[in-house]
């Protein structure tokens, strides 16, 4: 299942290489780090969240 993971490559408590680490270990994860974010999900990014979703529910629906 195509999967997306999001983290902030800022995070202060979960350092990118976490997030890399996770997106490495699952097939087909596809790995967005958002710059200037931190362990967070900002108002503002959220049409950058909403793509991304949306991005990867495409590539479900594909395979």
């Amino acid at each position: 299942m195509p999967t997306l993971v999001i983290h902030g490559a800022d995070d202060p408590l979960v350092k990118l290489a976490g997030g890399q680490d996770i997106a490495a270990q699952i097939p087909k994860a596809w790995l967005l780090t958002v710059h200037g974010m931190g362990h967070d999900l900002p108002d503002e990014l959220a049409d950058i969240f909403t793509n991304a979703i949306a991005a990867n529910a495409r590539r479900a629906m594909a395979d």
